[in-house]
């Protein structure tokens, strides 16, 4: 898979899993859709995060679960970062001064590149290449990982419900 190829689809399954699966995770914590859907569409990805978890420790989950909870959401953290200096590292340096009424932009000095250098780099990105997927793999495990950890807080929830007579 191409370089651009392994980015994008990286970015499509961070994506997931910022949109669907702490959108899953804020559902079963919360049963006030409208309030959900708010969160979701107002709130940044740090800031939920931040509402997932106070959000779960006011429903008193269970330690273990917060534990894991909380770890998913470190490893989340972390990828985002990883995400932000990709995207980052996408925007190409260009030449941002004005260019002037008949002026002629520069010729490209990749003509006169030592090709020795130009393979150099290449090489450098085959190490990139498997990071970016090593990248998507671990957003698909932040999904999975969601996923079951928001399986655990629903029947929590719905125990917790049970047990008052409320549900």
């Amino acid at each position: 898979m191409p370089l651009k190829d392994a980015i994008g689809a990286f970015f499509i399954e961070f994506t997931k899993f910022d949109t669907q699966s702490i959108g899953m995770a804020l559902r079963s914590l919360s049963r006030d859709s409208v309030f959900v859907e708010h969160a979701e569409r107002l709130l940044d990805f740090e800031a939920r995060l931040t509402l997932l978890e106070r959000m779960a420790f006011a429903r008193q989950i269970p330690p273990a679960l917060l534990g894991d909870l909380e770890a998913c959401l470190l490893r989340a953290r972390a990828l985002k970062s990883q995400r932000e200096e990709i995207a980052r590292n996408l925007t190409p340096d260009v030449d941002r001064s004005p260019l002037k009424f008949g002026a002629k932009p520069r010729a490209s000095r990749r003509r006169n590149a030592d090709l020795s250098r130009l393979v150099e780099l290449e090489n450098l990105l085959v190490p990139a290449h498997e990071r970016i997927e090593e990248y998507t793999q671990e957003a698909l495990q932040l999904q999975q990982t969601l996923a079951v950890i928001t399986a655990q807080l629903e029947r929590h929830i719905a125990g917790e419900l049970a047990a008052t007579g409320t549900g």
